[in-house]
């Protein structure tokens, strides 16, 4: 009988959920908008944002001070277009971030997520952004900005 109550136990404990689970999976690199002009933070109305060789759009015509996008774990850069519209006219550029890809084991239930070290961002040079900036290069999951887009 004490062998079935200790393998219930066992079977009992092994259950329970991890708390590590309730952990972010999510990493997201999050750059802000700034002035080149006074550097302080700003916002930038309708803008639209998605990932080069990717049709779903990121943000669709939003209000925003800051963008959260996902690196691709698969490849060493990823590429954002980016679109604003202002008196009907639909100025475009693009944001390019080299990183590199390092699996992180959070646990055998929860698995792994991939984490980046930015190397490197620069803007398209196509339209209105002016410079890029990374100010934390360690991209977790955690809510931190990482890269200043200054307009």
């Amino acid at each position: 009988m004490p062998l079935s109550l200790l393998l219930l136990s066992l079977f009992l404990q092994a259950c329970v959920g991890n708390p590590n689970c309730y952990e972010s999976k999510e990493v997201l690199v999050y750059c802000g908008f700034y002035s080149s002009e006074t550097g302080k933070a700003g916002s930038i109305e309708k803008v639209s944002v998605r990932g080069l060789g990717s049709d779903s759009l990121i943000y669709n015509d939003k209000t925003l001070s800051k963008l959260a996008l996902p690196l691709r774990s698969d490849a060493q850069e990823s590429v954002f277009i980016i679109e604003i519209e202002q008196s009907s006219i639909v100025f475009r550029d693009s944001l390019s971030l080299s990183h590199t890809n390092n699996e992180w084991f959070i646990s055998m239930e929860c698995g792994c997520i991939v984490l980046h070290t930015l190397l490197d961002a620069r803007p398209g040079g196509a339209s209105f952004i002016d410079s890029v900036c990374i100010v934390n290069p360690e991209i977790k999951n955690a809510v931190t900005e990482h890269v200043k887009i200054y307009l």
